[in-house]
């Protein structure tokens, strides 16, 4: 598993100031080639780079839940396994974000229920910063939760990776594996289903407000 990979950067020692893969001048491309190459380093960057993402499409999905952990290394395992087929590997970020989701629905499919998504953007910070001390960020994710429990599969995770992981149309199309057509459509039905079972709770309409803005 990845916690045991730390270890691979220490099989050719080198000096401790020198960096192979300085994290903020590699792209996408040039670590998802390195990886496909089996390199165990390279894979640590992209875990250093994305888990944070990760974790949080997963968080989206199935709320706070014991399998995340779990459900992150096999993203990054699966990763790792397949990155000499990836087609864009400059979408790396996508690709990764699409696996979470497709993880997370195989997961709630497995289980035979019904996830809750009580911890939706819980360590996000923009709903925090957006509303004064007097509304709390939890009463927002539970209108939130109780709005996207109402979706169908497809629109609630277009809604959730074009508006919580802020992924472009172009980029959700990548992450579900659907064509943009069939994503913009998912993105529009998740966006006006949202808005019309929120329309009658202000604080969740203000916050949707600040999160979706004018984006289609």
């Amino acid at each position: 598993m990845l916690g045991a990979m730390p270890a691979a950067r220490d099989e050719q020692p080198r000096p401790s100031n020198v960096r192979e893969f300085p994290c903020d001048r590699v792209s996408d491309a040039q670590l998802v080639e390195r990886v496909a190459k089996g390199d165990g380093q390279a894979l640590m960057l992209v875990w250093d780079r994305y888990a944070k993402a990760v974790r949080s499409a997963l968080f989206a999905s199935l709320g706070p839940d014991h399998a995340i952990d779990d459900l992150i290394q096999e993203v990054f395992l699966g990763f790792f396994r397949r990155a000499s087929k990836i087609e864009n590997p400059q979408a790396l970020r996508s690709y990764l974000l699409g696996a979470a989701v497709r993880s997370a629905t195989f997961e709630r499919r497995t289980r035979a229920r019904r996830s809750r998504w009580l911890g939706l953007f819980a360590s996000d910070c923009r709903i925090e910063s957006a509303y004064s001390p007097e509304v709390g960020a939890k009463d927002v994710v539970r209108s939130l939760t109780k709005v996207l429990e109402q979706l169908p599969e497809r629109a609630r995770e277009a809604f959730v990776l074009r508006y919580v992981d802020d992924l472009s149309p172009t980029e959700v199309a990548l992450a579900l594996g659907v064509s943009e057509s069939t994503a913009k459509r998912a993105i529009a039905k998740g966006r006006e289903r949202v808005l019309f079972h929120a329309a009658r709770d202000p604080v969740l309409h203000g916050y949707l407000s600040k999160i979706m803005g004018g984006r289609p």
